[in-house]
């Protein structure tokens, strides 16, 4: 994602908060580094990056760690010790001190992924007088949204993982029979990527029968599961390009990720039961969409929690409420779990708005002790609309052996 601090600072004169005071220490906090633009190497002491709604950006790092920042155009504020960390941050932070100031700190620990700065800390800035307000929508809003080269790194890696799919489980079809393993057809998939340069971080999934039951499965080359010539299977495979010159794009910003999840009936048709719920998950992915849609091309602003409850409401009606034990989606970047908004009212309550810029996954999933649906899409949302990025399953695919 392009960082965006003149946004930052134009949400923040919105908002009323005063700067956002982001930090880090050993790697911890990704938002820091989005902030800052880069990720040095061999940090190894607290480092603060104050970005104030009016008024130049100051860095404070340690005299240690210094040189690391070679290329660093806005002021630079070298400590030694605690005393002088101290000085520094009551000397850059507005003296009115009523102000609020944005950190990555989420109240009572309502979205983990936001929450990357300790209770100390906080202590720390309060002690001075200050408000701390979460930086949630500052920061997503500040380095979370694509640039155009990265939309286009994102329908490069779609376009080659819809491709895949299609590879993978025609290639179940040619070779079922052949003990041909969960792990087997995983290092297809991943020789397809390497073809096709894409990277991923770990992965994919294949989960066969009972197995697709786990949202988290994952085959080993020592724990896998033989895909016989009758049976459910499901595919869940995630990559992003290798660099952006692989899309042909002149552009410094990092690729980002496609993630989708597929599911296939191996030999004979679907049963009733594999068809019921597969139109449950079909029919709740399907609403949250139109959902979303409706609302951004009205211009009614959304947040992420609500976007979870209309599918969560639409399988609860369905009499599967209890078998959908994961948030709804999540976000997409440079990791295939971002930090923007998530889609999700289950494991957190994420009260971040859906802004423009962003990727998104929609994935429900109803996973019964036999079997498990999960149906995922990419979403994209624009400045009035919302569109999908890739090819949508509405049908189950039949493998025949």
């Amino acid at each position: 994602m392009a960082t965006d601090l003149a946004s930052a600072r134009e949400m923040m004169q919105r908002c009323g908060v005063t700067g956002w005071l982001t930090r880090d220490y050993r790697y911890t906090n990704p938002v820091f580094y989005a902030a800052l633009g880069h990720e040095p190497p061999n940090l190894t002491r607290p480092v603060w990056l104050w970005i104030p709604a009016e008024g130049e950006t100051t860095l404070i790092a340690h005299e240690v760690d210094a040189k690391r920042f070679p290329d660093y155009t806005s002021p630079e504020v070298l400590y030694a010790s605690r005393d002088q960390l101290l000085e520094h941050l009551r000397r850059i932070l507005p003296p009115s001190r009523t102000g609020k100031v944005a950190m990555e700190y989420s109240p009572n620990f309502e979205l983990p992924r936001v929450a990357r700065v300790d209770a100390g800390t906080v202590e720390l800035i309060r002690s001075f007088g200050y408000e701390v307000v979460s930086s949630a929508n500052i920061a997503q809003y500040a380095t979370e949204r694509w640039s155009e080269a990265q939309l286009s790194s994102h329908h490069y890696a779609m376009e080659h993982l819809v491709d895949t799919m299609h590879a993978a489980f025609e290639f179940v079809g040619q070779n079922v029979g052949w003990k041909l393993t969960e792990h087997d057809l995983a290092q297809f998939i991943l020789g397809r990527f390497d073809r096709a340069e894409l990277v991923t971080d770990e992965g994919p999934v294949v989960a066969f029968d009972g197995n697709s039951s786990d949202p988290h499965y994952e085959p080993t080359a020592d724990a896998a599961t033989t895909i016989r010539r009758e049976g459910w299977l499901l595919i869940d495979a995630w990559a992003k390009a290798g660099s952006m010159s692989v899309v042909g794009a002149d552009s410094t910003d990092e690729p980002v990720y496609a993630d989708i999840t597929w599911v296939a009936k191996v030999g004979t048709g679907p049963t009733p039961r594999q068809q019921t719920v597969f139109d449950s998950v079909k029919r709740a992915r399907d609403a949250a969409f139109l959902w979303m849609r409706s609302n951004i091309r009205s211009g009614t602003p959304i947040q992420g929690w609500q976007v979870d409850s209309v599918a969560r409401d639409s399988i609860r009606s369905d009499g599967f409420g209890d078998r959908f034990v994961h948030r709804l989606g999540h976000s997409l970047g440079k990791s295939v779990h971002s930090e923007a908004v998530n889609l999700d009212n289950w494991e957190t309550h994420d009260t971040r708005s859906i802004i423009p810029g962003i990727g998104l996954t929609i994935e429900p999933g109803i996973y019964l002790p036999e079997f498990g649906v999960r149906l995922e899409m990419d979403v994209h949302v624009g400045s009035d609309d919302v569109i999908i990025t890739g090819e949508r399953q509405d049908e189950i695919v039949r493998i025949e052996t």
